[in-house]
């Protein structure tokens, strides 16, 4: 697993996939999500201006994965995660980041 920059410490979710990313001959399960950003959505609608929701969302969720399993940060690209992540695994992502949002409005006692 990467080492992940401490700009993220507290802000983050982990979790498992389950069918997992196919990359260098192996599934790779594990993630680390961060936060959502203002500028994720605003870079994701950017770079794919006419595409559909589904597309801008997962590519949304591409700029927030700070890790699956052992791919190096430079592979784990938008067309990656396109053709490999099963659509069980999108909605495990989509689930992951709305936890982490309810987690993080949760008043400072309760976290």
């Amino acid at each position: 697993m990467q080492t992940i920059d401490k700009t993220w410490d507290g802000l983050t979710i982990e979790g498992t996939l389950i069918v997992g990313i196919l990359f260098a001959g192996a599934r790779h399960k594990h993630f680390i999500m961060r936060i959502p950003m203002a500028g994720d959505l605003v870079s994701a609608q950017e770079d794919h201006p006419n595409a559909p929701l589904q597309v801008v969302t997962m590519a949304t969720y591409h700029r927030q994965l700070l890790a699956v399993g052992d791919i190096p940060s430079e592979s784990l690209t938008f067309d990656l995660i396109k053709a490999e992540l099963a659509e069980i695994d999108l909605a495990l992502l989509a689930a992951a980041d709305q936890k982490l949002e309810e987690r993080l409005a949760q008043p400072a006692s309760e976290n």
